[in-house]
């Protein structure tokens, strides 16, 4: 899991709900962060809880049912939900992350209508200029999440979502703005 920091851009690519989700009710929540980096989950999780509870949802980080990351078995995770005494668990993993370099010259043409009203001697040097001007590479990194809420007693997602953040820089606030994306997505589909 990736956190990004206020100057990035995230967004909802993809979300759904099930067919029965007007049915489903929580209790509490059981918040999972799937993550290598241990800091990065607590951080993730206690946002996504602290916010769960600005709503009056309550909700419990994973950590505190489990000190070390959930086993990937069925045993563990039923042991860690018997524990929180969660009737729902909303999980976030890491899809995938890619960087992407590309030129970036430093006199962009934005727009040609202000140059282009100087007449054919004003435009030609413009233009000119931008294109053989200096410029430099840039390298973009690209991350989605995926999140999936899944109601305890049916063993059925409800929901899911899928982000896309842009240059990701690990920082509370960053998960506070992607958080509230999923948060705002489950609301308007009368899930919360």
């Amino acid at each position: 899991m990736i956190l990004l920091s206020a100057c990035s851009a995230s967004k909802l690519l993809s979300t759904w709900k099930s067919e029965t989700a007007a049915q489903f009710k929580t209790s509490r929540m059981l918040v999972i962060g799937v993550a290598k980096d241990e800091t990065k989950r607590r951080i993730y999780e206690d946002t996504f809880t602290d916010s769960l509870l600005a709503m009056n949802v309550t909700a419990v980080p994973s950590y505190t049912a489990s000190k070390a990351m959930i086993d990937p078995t069925e045993k563990h995770l039923r042991e860690v939900i018997k524990k929180s005494g969660c009737d729902s668990v909303l999980i976030t993993h890491m899809v995938d992350s890619s960087e992407e370099d590309f030129y970036q010259p430093h006199n962009r043409i934005v727009g040609t209508n202000t140059v282009g009203n100087s007449g054919l001697y004003g435009y030609y040097p413009f233009i000119y200029r931008s294109v053989h001007s200096g410029g430099s590479y840039v390298s973009t990194t690209k991350v989605i999440l995926e999140t999936s809420l899944y109601d305890v007693a049916t063993e059925k997602r409800i929901w899911f979502a899928r982000s896309e953040s842009i240059d990701p820089v690990m920082t509370r606030k960053y998960y506070q703005q992607l958080i509230d994306l999923f948060l705002s997505d489950l609301e308007s589909k009368k899930i919360l």
